[in-house]
């Protein structure tokens, strides 16, 4: 259904774990000045991810099977809550 209300009829929540999206990525991303519905993301700049990168006081972290499983069981709870 269409909204023309332009009010969210859902929320989408998503998360990145650490060091797989950072600012600068080519998939765009936003900043706590452009994070609202509907704005602009950032535009990609390969410096500033190099930037990041170099920032990073350990490995990205990346969700294995466990983890993921975990995460979902969580999330799940949540929602019943």
């Amino acid at each position: 259904m269409w909204n023309d209300t332009d009010i969210p009829l859902a929320y989408l929540i998503t998360f990145r774990t650490y060091g797989t999206w950072l600012h600068g990525d080519e998939r765009g991303s936003v900043n706590r000045f452009q994070n609202r519905y509907g704005s602009s993301r950032l535009p990609p700049n390969r410096e500033w991810v190099e930037k990041n990168k170099e920032r990073m006081v350990r490995e990205p972290v990346k969700l294995d099977t466990k983890r993921r499983s975990v995460t979902e069981a969580s999330i799940r709870e949540t929602c019943t809550i």
